[in-house]
């Protein structure tokens, strides 16, 4: 019977691979963490890396009607550990049996210009990007085979929200109609609901209110230039400009056309809020930016008025307050996503998590 041994990649991260860039460094930041090994017996290990890779794909027009799949680099580094922990110059890591750590520290580069993982939630198939972090093992054994662990890596941008505080759109027209709208300012994943409240009063019976409606409305708008791309103008260029509804929609209806309604007790909004279709608001990468409104909107039983609609910036944060592990899952759409089709190089070959070696091998 031969011997094995099992290892997993643990990451100092407050929570598990999940990496909060740090903005105010511009050129690295420096990840640490351990392979963590169970081995059956002493071991002896002549590869040992720990790498980071990423990449990004697009879908652009290559010609009239032509469609190409474009793939960038985003991150691409990897930690000899072996040179970084042979103290007797054998190239080799030699390691007793039960439960050993061989600790890296690994570069991040370039973590102010790295687009979050959780984008790719995007409401579009033509542009996806992942992050994945690889330990390498093999054993000093002529035979033995290059083994592989694998996680996905979330990076998140902590991006502030200018206020904390609840925000208000007023509209007063004499003669006509006073309409306003209080409403958080800030929502964060996992939340499932929000509330608003709005105050009305019809000042004419040319304004009388028919209905009013809110929801939340994620906008998602993208114009990433590929590196890799041919260098023809118009070809180079994957433009999105998305907006999808994130919540339910509340609609409430003035059943005995009250021109006072809305006045005396101000119209209550519950909003659900869809975890698995919202994104954290993202600014500051140039080619990516994702906000986030909440439309309010007021309908008069005259249908010759034109319905008045009213928006508040929203500011979704990246914080996790439920099990959801919204933040970890990613649902697939019945299309399928340009992910499905991105894979990490460097690894597909070889034997993956856990998995011990199916043939004993002779000590040298």
């Amino acid at each position: 019977m031969g011997f094995g041994f099992t290892y997993d990649i643990e990451l100092n991260t407050e929570q598990p691979f999940i990496v909060e860039l740090d903005l105010n460094q511009t050129n690295y930041q420096t990840l640490s963490g351990a392979i963590a090994l169970k081995l059956e017996r002493s071991e002896s290990f002549k590869v040992a890396t720990i790498a980071i890779h990423g990449h990004i794909g697009a879908m652009i027009k290559s010609g009239t009607d032509d469609q190409e799949l474009v793939r960038d680099n985003l991150v691409e580094v990897t930690v000899d550990l072996v040179a970084a922990n042979d103290t007797n110059g054998s190239g080799t890591i030699e390691l007793e049996a039960g439960e050993q750590y061989i600790p890296f520290r690994i570069d991040l580069p370039h973590p102010a210009e790295l687009p979050p993982t959780l984008i790719n939630k995007l409401d579009t198939p033509y542009i996806d990007w992942k992050y994945e972090i690889h330990a390498t093992l093999r054993r000093n054994y002529f035979f033995s085979t290059t083994r592989v662990v694998k996680h996905d890596l979330i990076l998140r941008r902590p991006i502030g929200p200018t206020s904390d505080s609840d925000l208000t759109a007023s509209m007063d027209r004499p003669g006509q109609y006073r309409s306003k709208l209080t409403a958080p300012g800030r929502l964060v994943l996992g939340q499932d609901r929000l509330l608003a409240k709005a105050e009305l009063k019809a000042r004419s019976k040319e304004f009388v209110i028919k209905e009013v409606d809110c929801a939340i409305i994620q906008l998602e708008d993208i114009d990433y230039v590929t590196k890799n791309a041919p260098a023809a103008e118009g070809q180079t260029h994957c433009i999105v400009n998305s907006s999808r509804l994130v919540s339910s929609i509340h609609l409430i209806t003035n059943d005995e056309a009250d021109m006072d309604f809305g006045r005396y007790k101000p119209i209550e909004f519950d909003l659900r809020v869809d975890n698995h279709q919202l994104i954290p608001t993202e600014r500051g990468l140039g080619w990516l930016n994702i906000s986030h409104v909440l439309r309010y909107t007021v309908h008069f039983l005259d249908v010759n008025q034109p319905a008045l609609i009213t928006e508040l910036p929203l500011f979704v944060g990246n914080e996790v307050i439920s099990s959801c592990e919204c933040a970890t899952v990613m649902p697939k759409s019945s299309t399928g996503r340009l992910l499905e089709r991105l894979h990490i190089s460097g690894a597909e070959d070889h034997c993956l998590h856990h998995e011990k070696e199916g043939t004993p091998e002779a000590e040298p």
